[in-house]
């Protein structure tokens, strides 16, 4: 422990406090402080070369109770992880269309034929091949095969862990604290692949032209000159948006081929929807500034997120421009079809702030959890390997639709 001399800087401090000047002057004058004498910011463990030992032998040693942070991290979209028993669903997806309708010539509103008569028997062929033939809908099967493992490692040496802590209480809260650092590492990961799939559904809605140009419209509408930048500083606009919104999720539970592939007609029960916080908030606290309750907005549940992708570090942080964008490369985009221009490396779209998409056409799930162990008897430690498999789909198959603000 390292303990300063402080008289100087508190007799320093004293010294505004009770100066005539401070409190009466218009401008009251204040000396420099060393407040960073006062003050114990602490030093990473990096800087020190045994930096394990110090903190699991020495310091913990000398502390009467220790604070551990143990919270647990809670990745952004909810709606798009699914349960593992259900992941069966997604990775072999058969889709199923309508039917054909067929005037009923079996049954004749003006009487049955006289098969007996002139080309009767024709008829009656040409009926029995109407009565026994067969008819099935128009379906469509996809398999997703790709997985992404992941592995988590975490030491555990034990004459470190019983010197750092005094007690089994203390010690299962450093345990459990160390497996939430391990399942948060998890989740993280789970969240940037969520982020990596929604961005993705929305490329892919966008490749099929799927995406409602809010701006462009409500300026055809009400025959207004709102522009991107100023949009959602506009009341009337941001009422439009999220009625249209809404518009869109009532169309979702029609039978369309509308909002997906264009290849058959299908329909969704409960359509998810992720919204960009920024929006969401201005719509929150701009439209209805009133109330704390989100149902309110008149758009159902929605999933906020931050960002779609990872911001850089390079860029301003937390811009509205980085959050709403998405930017991909060149492979991406063509999977994503999209067609990249001659001479560029990908494509990047701005103002992205809501994607709606039916339950089946993305998802996201860990399976197959477990943990396994290795002894180490030359240094009496034990070594967790902490393994999952990331799964995800896209299924265009299904509605998905890009809102964007330009």
């Amino acid at each position: 422990m390292i303990i300063k001399d402080v008289i100087d800087v508190a007799k320093s401090g004293i010294s505004q406090l009770i100066a005539k000047n401070y409190m009466s002057a218009e401008t009251p004058e204040l000396t420099e402080t060393n407040t960073a004498a006062l003050v114990d910011l602490g030093k990473t463990f990096e800087q020190n070369t045994k930096a394990a030992d110090i903190f699991l032998e020495a310091i913990i040693d000398k502390c009467g109770r220790m604070i551990i942070d143990s919270r647990k991290y809670v990745a952004e979209l909810p709606s798009l992880f699914v349960d593992p028993v259900e992941w069966g669903g997604f990775v072999e997806m058969v889709v199923v269309g309508l039917s054909d309708i067929m005037t009923d010539e079996m049954y004749p509103i003006n009487g049955f034929l006289n098969y007996s008569a002139e080309g009767g028997r024709a008829e009656a062929e040409r009926i029995a091949g109407i009565e026994h033939g067969t008819y099935k809908p128009d379906v469509t099967t996809r398999y997703y095969n790709e997985s992404h493992p992941v592995m988590v490692a975490l030491s555990t040496i034990r004459d470190q862990l019983f010197t750092a802590v005094r007690g089994l209480d203390e010690l299962n809260r450093l345990l459990s604290a160390l497996y939430e650092s391990v399942d948060n590492t998890l989740a993280l990961k789970a969240e940037l692949f969520a982020l990596a799939t929604v961005s993705m559904g929305a490329a892919r809605a966008i490749g099929l032209g799927n995406v409602i140009h809010l701006v462009t419209e409500y300026n055809a509408e009400y025959s207004d000159d709102v522009t991107s930048a100023n949009a959602m500083t506009s009341e009337s606009f941001m009422a439009y948006a999220l009625e249209t919104i809404a518009n869109t999720r009532d169309f979702f539970k029609r039978f369309a081929a509308v909002y997906n592939n264009h290849e058959h007609v299908t329909f969704t029960k409960n359509a998810n929807l992720a919204l960009l916080g920024r929006f969401a908030n201005r719509a929150k606290f701009g439209v209805r500034a009133n109330t704390f309750n989100e149902g309110l907005l008149g758009i159902g549940d929605f999933d906020k997120v931050t960002g779609w992708q990872a911001i850089s570090k390079d860029s301003k942080p937390f811009s509205f421009n980085a959050l709403s964008s998405i930017s991909l490369t060149k492979s991406a985009a063509e999977k994503a079809g999209i067609t990249v221009p001659t001479g560029e490396t990908g494509v990047t779209y701005s103002g992205i702030i809501g994607v709606m998409y039916d339950r089946y056409a993305m998802g996201i799930t860990l399976d197959k959890k477990k943990v396994t162990t290795s002894y180490t008897a030359a240094q009496d430690k034990w070594n967790n390997f902490h393994h999952t498999i990331i799964n995800n789909t896209i299924n265009d198959d299904f509605p998905m639709v890009v809102f964007m603000l330009d």
